[in-house]
């Protein structure tokens, strides 16, 4: 859960430039329903996948992103653009795979080579005029097993630990906080409660 502080002397009237989903935002993952099994409660499962709301247009984040892409020399393919989303995939090195996939998916007996990830990034205006941007992630990893008796596969599908969502996150509060006019109060999602960024 993201703690969150606000300047000591910010008028109520005023707008924060960046924002914290609320809790709710993970029910439009489009496998969070079909993942969870029959009578179970949503807090019984981690979620996965990362969550901001911005005082600027879908297009504003969307073209940041795009061009913060190019600047970092990201590798992506099968790139699938629309004004309100981009889907992409990007390969990783066997250290970026480890940094972004969860413990129990690091403890299958697998030697590691390569990997890639699928990153769907969301943006949706609300009738408040802020925009939710949320990002998901889905890694494949590439390597042999190390089990004698396990059937050799192409590749194993590994759950993210939200290194990578969080990551993005926090590229979009620090451009859009500095990019926002001079005096602009903004409430501050706190680096020490998002899990730990490498990239």
């Amino acid at each position: 859960m993201w703690l969150l502080t606000a300047p000591a002397q910010q008028s109520p009237a005023s707008k924060p430039v960046v924002r914290p989903c609320a809790d709710s935002w993970n029910d439009s993952h489009p496998n969070a329903k079909k993942n969870r099994p029959k009578g179970s409660k949503k807090e019984s499962h981690p979620e996965t996948g990362a969550c901001i709301e911005l005082a600027f247009s879908a297009l504003e984040i969307q073209e940041y992103l795009q061009s913060h892409a190019r600047n970092e020399q990201w590798k992506t393919t099968e790139d699938h653009m629309t004004e309100d989303s981009w889907t992409f995939s990007l390969e990783l090195s066997k250290e970026e795979l480890l940094r972004d996939i969860s413990d129990d998916a690091k403890n299958n007996r697998v030697e590691w080579t390569t990997g890639t990830v699928r990153v769907h990034v969301n943006t949706a205006r609300l009738t408040d005029g802020y925009t939710r941007t949320i990002i998901w992630a889905s890694f494949r990893g590439y390597g042999r097993s190390l089990d004698q008796f396990a059937m050799q596969k192409e590749y194993w599908e590994l759950e993210s630990n939200n290194n990578f969502e969080n990551s993005i996150v926090s590229v979009l509060q620090t451009h859009f906080v500095a990019a926002s006019p001079d005096g602009t109060p903004h409430v501050q999602i706190r680096p020490e409660n998002l899990l730990p960024i490498s990239r």
